[in-house]
């Protein structure tokens, strides 16, 4: 895919249909401008309104369940490794904020008033850039740094939504940052919490404090998260054996893989990939 993507919503229904699976290609930010969109994260149901903006992650699978005629709405897809090698910014600490938020939040995050339409008003002119036919050898900076504008300001936001209550110490939130950026470039191979916090000389214990603490949920959810979310893409989005699916993320064999997916969706993997349609990404 191309560094930047905008979608309107017309776009975005020519690919994701009612009832229908789907996943983004990169990171995306969906704005909704107007109107009403209800999805299924995950198989959990959660309802977006005016001035609510969704942070979609490819790790997830979503279903679109219902919108109003009214909607009006915006999708930002970003390449997020294209990205990191252009821009000198620190994406983990963005992921941890997304990845706070949506616990605590069920996914639902309003910025407010102003930084909404802030945001809004940088993607419109993202969207003239992108579009723009006579590149310069600027153009590629101006998009860049644009967008760098629109994560600042989510961020910014993210930050100010947060309670006092939910505050930590830099070091706990800076180890708990590192645990989830680790977890997914190695959650196929390392199951275990030893693994992860020997990568930073700390007890499991502490680990378990810090993760718990900043976030609101331990930090084996975390990896048995990646887990299910991936063999669920995998499930439904090729026809790969289970057998084969079993042992690209890491199980000794099929039974505990399917023991283990059964007991965090209720299916086993034969009876989950049978219920749904294949995953459109958009």
């Amino acid at each position: 895919m191309s560094l930047i993507k905008i979608l309107n919503e017309k776009m975005f229904f020519k690919k994701a249909q009612l009832e229908s699976l789907f996943r983004p290609s990169g990171l995306s930010i969906l704005f909704i401008i107007e109107g009403i969109i209800e999805l299924e994260i995950n198989s959990e149901p959660v309802t977006f309104e005016k001035e609510h903006l969704i942070l979609i992650s490819p790790k997830n699978i979503y279903k679109l369940k219902h919108y109003t005629e009214s909607l009006k709405m915006c999708i930002l897809i970003h390449d997020r490794k294209a990205i990191r090698e252009i821009i000198n910014f620190d994406f983990n600490r963005y992921d941890v904020y997304q990845t706070i938020y949506a616990e605590k939040n069920h996914n639902v995050f309003k910025p407010g008033n102003i930084a909404f339409h802030q945001m809004l008003q940088q993607v419109n002119l993202l969207d003239y850039y992108n579009q723009k036919s006579d590149t310069t050898s600027w153009q590629n900076k101006i998009i860049t740094n644009v967008f760098l504008s629109i994560i600042y300001i989510l961020i910014d936001s993210l930050i100010a939504n947060f309670g006092d209550e939910d505050r930590v110490t830099s070091r706990k939130e800076e180890i708990t940052i590192q645990f989830i950026d680790s977890v997914y470039l190695n959650f196929r191979s390392e199951k275990n919490l030893k693994f992860y916090a020997g990568q930073q000389n700390i007890s499991i214990k502490y680990l378990s404090i810090c993760v718990k603490e900043t976030t609101g949920t331990p930090p084996t959810t975390f990896i048995a998260n990646a887990l299910i979310n991936e063999a669920k893409t995998l499930l439904l989005s090729s026809d790969k054996m289970v057998s084969t699916i079993s042992d690209e993320l890491g199980f000794s064999d099929q039974y505990s893989f399917g023991k283990f997916f059964k007991k965090h969706t209720d299916l086993s993997p034969s009876h989950y990939r049978k219920k749904n349609f294949l995953i459109h990404t958009i």
